[in-house]
């Protein structure tokens, strides 16, 4: 086959660069070339691993054109420590496989497009501009939002196998006892965009330019600024993002978006709480990718500790590191005999904090008052305060067993 010869460059233009990651030597050559079509300027070739990752160092290409096929792994763990190392470099991944789960695991892994085999020049070309673009703007917005900030926030996303756990209820009071113990920039974002309750239990209402699904709009450009414009101050000090009760909106906030919007408010937050659904499923599993810390919350009921032995399982297909999972239990009863021990013997993480039973909160939850706000000194309120504590490692009044972090 023969190669195409690189394009003219005009005075002024700026030439784009490729590193073309592919173990498969003849899928590369097509790649190189399809590149070479769209006026692309293949700075080198490599094959996964080491030798892609020093070579995007060593010849800071503008875009990474990387192959995923079956078995992903290794080309998932190479996307993945790309975006680590360079993350300015946008990596494009084309793959022959259609497969929408293999769309997401890139995604999810830090690609920035996804084309289907054989590649035309024409959509490689487009992808290319809209993989820059989005990188541009995600530059200015973070030099914008993080001037005197040393990186982004902190994103603690509060998980469940199992609704009616109390895990809204967590991430709410969470949220202000990071305010409080910090006097930081907080934000809650309720990703639970069907049936969120975070707006319920703060008593605010959001409206349809102002709540998550008006971000997850296509024609929406998910940017720090409009972030900014949606959330809705909490009189707490927390910035909230919480869910309008339209019953089609929910359907356009794909898993891309939620975590696009956790990073934007990082960008402008020392630390963002996502809330999620009582359900491990792609949004759920988007958030938990895009966290620093992840709590995953359970009760001593059966049902839920059945449940959280199967989310424990998802956690580890998606290759989730198990060290930024905190496993919390909260005792939402004081009715069983089942015991921390046991949860920990039967999802294999050890506890990292048990929230006790407070008889103060039903009342606290129907009133849109947080039992933080409410009731301050009760034992829910407390064990709440020393996970924010942990967090932000500020050490609260009363120190107990304690909420560990490496």
């Amino acid at each position: 086959m023969t190669l195409m010869a690189a394009p003219e460059t005009h005075p002024g233009a700026t030439t784009l660069t490729a590193l073309v990651v592919d173990p498969n030597l003849d899928s590369r050559l097509e790649a190189v070339v399809a590149a070479k079509r769209a006026g692309i300027v293949v700075a080198a070739e490599a094959a996964y691993g080491a030798e892609a990752t020093f070579l995007a160092v060593e010849r800071e290409p503008s875009v990474i054109l990387l192959s995923l096929e079956e078995p992903p792994m290794r080309g998932l763990a190479t996307v993945e420590a790309l975006h680590r190392q360079s993350p300015q470099i946008p990596v494009v991944v084309y793959s022959s496989q259609a497969d929408p789960t293999f769309l997401r695991r890139a995604m999810r892994a830090g690609a920035r497009d996804f084309l289907e085999k054989p590649m035309r020049a024409d959509d490689l070309a487009e992808a290319v501009q809209s993989a820059l673009a989005q990188e541009r703007m995600r530059g200015e917005d973070a030099i914008e939002g993080r001037e005197g900030r040393g990186g982004l926030g902190t994103i603690v996303t509060v998980a469940g196998a199992k609704g009616g756990i109390g895990k809204s209820t967590l991430a709410v009071n969470l949220a202000i006892a990071l305010r409080q113990l910090t006097g930081q920039e907080v934000a809650l974002v309720d990703a639970d965009v069907q049936f969120g309750d975070v707006s319920v239990m703060l008593d605010i209402e959001p409206t349809p330019e102002r709540c998550i699904s008006y971000l997850g709009r296509g024609s929406m450009e998910v940017t720090r600024q409009a972030v900014a414009e949606s959330v809705i101050p909490h009189s707490s000090g927390v910035d909230v993002l919480g869910v309008f009760p339209e019953p089609q909106d929910w359907r356009a906030v794909g898993p891309a978006r939620i975590a696009r919007i956790a990073t934007a408010l990082a960008e402008t937050h020392e630390y963002v709480v996502v809330d999620t659904p009582g359900t491990i499923n792609e949004l759920v599993a988007a958030s938990i990718c895009e966290a620093d810390i992840v709590l995953l919350v359970t009760s001593l009921e059966m049902s839920s500790i059945k449940d959280t032995k199967t989310a424990v399982r998802i956690l580890q297909l998606l290759e989730v590191d198990a060290g930024r999972i905190r496993l919390v239990i909260n005792d939402s009863t004081d009715a069983t005999t089942v015991t921390p021990s046991d949860v920990a013997e039967a999802t294999g993480l050890r506890v990292a904090q048990v929230i006790p039973h407070d008889k103060q909160l039903g009342r606290s939850v129907q009133r849109g008052v947080p039992i933080l706000l409410e009731q301050p000194k009760g034992r829910f309120p407390q064990s709440v305060r020393e996970v924010a504590g942990a967090i932000a490692g500020v050490a609260t009044q009363q120190p107990r067993r304690g909420f560990r972090f490496r």
